[in-house]
């Protein structure tokens, strides 16, 4: 992705996750992104696993694998102290996503 693209996002969370996507798991494609008011949130897949993030004051990680929902939780029930939007969170659940997808 351009360095271009990823500063054209309209909400700092998706800057966020794009640019962790970016340095640590390249091999995902950027399928989408949305900003509406306080809900935001990116998509990302690779091969028959889609991973979407997103949410508004929460937010969660759903990994969808063959088109069945799995929920980052189920992985690891840590990320449930971790659901408040904030910088801090996002990055500890998507390091937490990190270690699933390898």
């Amino acid at each position: 992705m351009e360095g271009d693209m990823v500063n054209s996002f309209s909400n700092a969370n998706n800057y966020l996750v794009v640019d962790f996507f970016r340095r640590n798991l390249p091999s995902y494609v950027f399928l989408s992104e949305t900003s509406h008011g306080s809900y935001w949130g990116v998509t990302y897949a690779e091969g028959d696993i889609e991973i979407r993030i997103g949410g508004d004051i929460g937010f969660g990680i759903d990994i969808f694998i063959d088109k069945k929902e799995y929920h980052l939780w189920q992985y690891d029930r840590s990320v449930n102290s971790a659901m408040d939007t904030t910088e801090k969170n996002i990055l500890y659940q998507l390091d937490v996503l990190k270690k699933f997808l390898r």
